[in-house]
């Protein structure tokens, strides 16, 4: 008998202890390729489902961040499912060859007890993508292309290109050209699905085609893309941004044209008194006279000593060139607290109003 209780209270003692767990958490990679490459970004989609009444008190990534992978949403929001669970999809970037993801932590209180559950480590191998591929930019996507872009002289030895860059689940922030003396985003818009920005490289002018490669999830393959390093003036500017449209201006113009007509207009209308006529005539002289002036007037202004000249209209805008003497410029185009302005060697650029005067 005594050696029945023996094996049956280790039983019994098991069965007492064994509770039903409150949390459930599923993971699914959503990669749809069976090879991962540096660079690439996954996808993680991860559930979570809580009973019993319980409520969670944290979610979050242990042993986050990493150097292996980097979270590139950690302020993604859980979405509620029909079901009653949580659904989240993360996006890691993936930095090494060898890497993991950590494991996502949930503890829930339901008045009672507190409990915890992690999912599990997702341990992976990548292949680096820069072998024997010299022009390679260093991005990973399914698309990428280059929009509308523009060179101009910068240097006796080199010019300035700047260009739209556009692609889909990729890394375009380490986006990268090898033969440029300097380059970097003006402006980039980083999203899940597609990202973009504008992109200004100075290259020297003995470089006649500027070539780089991305690396294709979809054909598995790197795709070369080019841009003639060739200065042409009648090419559109690449962006309002870069040269935009003084809307304010044109609207202004189109309305003198308007009152030029109306008043030329009012002097041929017999009813009306001929002095009227006569005032009507003199004003629209005045008006025409105003805008062949405002057509042809060149508006020139002084660079103040230590002034920046930047590539765009904004406060953290790529340096053009450090004026280190009062310099004349001329005074193009206006937008925000900026002029575009010409140098005398033919530099154009962006300067604070507050260093002209």
């Amino acid at each position: 008998m005594s050696r029945i209780l023996l094996l049956i209270l280790p039983l019994l003692f098991l069965f007492a202890n064994d509770q039903a767990k409150l949390i459930y958490i599923k993971q699914e990679n959503l990669n749809n390729n069976s090879q991962t490459y540096v660079g690439q970004t996954i996808a993680i989609k991860y559930n979570i489902l809580v009973l019993d009444n319980s409520s969670i008190s944290s979610v979050g990534f242990l042993d986050s961040p990493n150097s292996n992978t980097t979270l590139k949403n950690p302020n993604s929001s859980w979405n509620e499912l029909d079901d009653g669970s949580l659904e989240n999809i993360y996006l890691f970037k993936i930095n090494n060859t060898e890497f993991y993801i950590p494991k996502l932590e949930v503890i829930i209180n339901n008045g009672e007890i507190i409990e915890q559950e992690t999912s599990d480590v997702i341990n992976g191998n990548a292949i680096a993508l820069n072998n024997n591929h010299p022009l390679y930019s260093g991005v990973v996507a399914t698309r990428l292309d280059i929009g509308h872009h523009s060179i101009k002289f910068y240097s006796e030895n080199s010019n300035i290109i700047v260009f739209d860059i556009n692609a889909d689940h990729s890394n375009l922030e380490d986006f990268k050209l090898n033969n440029a003396l300097e380059q970097g985003f003006e402006r980039k818009t980083i999203e899940m699905d597609q990202s973009s920005g504008i992109y200004y490289a100075i290259i020297p002018n003995n470089i006649r085609e500027v070539e780089f490669e991305y690396f294709n999830l979809e054909t598995q393959s790197y795709k070369k893309i080019s841009i003639q390093n060739t200065i042409n003036k009648d090419q559109i500017s690449v962006n309002q941004d870069i040269n935009p449209i003084n809307k304010a201006l044109i609207f202004q113009n189109i309305t003198i044209v308007v009152l030029i007509l109306l008043f030329i207009g009012t002097f041929f209308i017999k009813k009306i008194p001929i002095k009227i006529r006569i005032l009507s005539i003199i004003i629209a002289v005045i008006l025409l006279l105003y805008l062949v002036f405002s057509f042809n007037f060149k508006k020139e202004a002084v660079i103040i000593n230590n002034s920046y000249i930047t590539i765009l209209p904004t406060r953290n805008s790529t340096i053009i060139e450090q004026v280190m003497a009062n310099t004349n410029v001329e005074i193009v185009n206006s937008h925000g607290n900026y002029y575009k302005i010409i140098t005398n060697d033919g530099k154009t650029g962006w300067i604070n109003k507050s260093n002209l005067k």
